[in-house]
């Protein structure tokens, strides 16, 4: 309930104004990523307003938005009626197993406290198909972190997003980011590169290599 209330309509309208066009980088970084691996059917998780399936889909890839915000879910329906958005948590997928050849984490995880990133991780490899391919975009403190005027910008919005987002975001640097979280889990990248001046990664994960893990 408290990230309904947290990204409600006026969230959701600034999401939209300011966040989206800051991270529109990541956008072509992730379609070429499940581009190259051959990816057809993509679940974008906590799609926000719907911009990265959005530019997917003009890609040519078919693809499904879960976000667990009504006013997000129902924000990227209204520009994008042709692409199927999904109010429901990234906890618990409403999708069987095996169900896309893709599925996206873009900075959904940092937030969260460390068993729900795990478990928001394992839905995402569940509903992959045994060929399928995780993309994780989050955070990632670059070296000389305190002296980097864009990590330093990062640290002062998330600051400012509220208690709960705050105090995710700095147990999840403190644990190792996103690099600590794959090691926690076990899980290798066959894929990486950096964006944002080195503040967030991307990594790519293949279905296969965390199934034999």
């Amino acid at each position: 309930m408290a990230y309904r209330e947290r990204y409600g309509e006026k969230a959701a309208f600034l999401y939209c104004l300011a966040i989206d066009p800051i991270v529109r980088p990541l956008r072509p970084r992730i379609a070429d990523v499940l581009r190259d691996r051959r990816t057809q059917a993509v679940l974008d998780v906590a799609c926000a307003t719907g911009a990265q399936a959005r530019f997917l889909a003009a890609r040519g890839l078919q693809v499904v938005g879960v976000d667990l915000s009504l006013a997000m879910t129902t924000r990227a329906a209204r520009r994008s009626p042709e692409i199927p958005f999904i109010c429901a948590s990234a906890l618990s997928l409403p999708f069987p197993t095996e169900s896309f050849d893709g599925a996206i984490l873009s900075l959904a995880l940092h937030e969260h406290p460390e068993e729900e990133r795990q478990a928001m991780v394992s839905e995402a490899l569940r509903v992959l198909r045994p060929t399928g391919t995780l993309v994780i975009a989050d955070f990632s403190p670059p070296r000389c972190a305190r002296w980097h005027l864009p990590w330093q910008v990062i640290r002062l919005i998330e600051h400012t997003a509220g208690q709960e987002h705050r105090e995710g975001f700095r147990d999840y640097v403190r644990h190792g980011a996103l690099a600590g979280l794959l090691a926690r889990l076990a899980l290798v990248a066959d894929q990486a590169q950096a964006s944002h001046f080195g503040c967030i990664s991307i990594v790519a994960v293949s279905k296969s290599a965390a199934s034999s893990r």
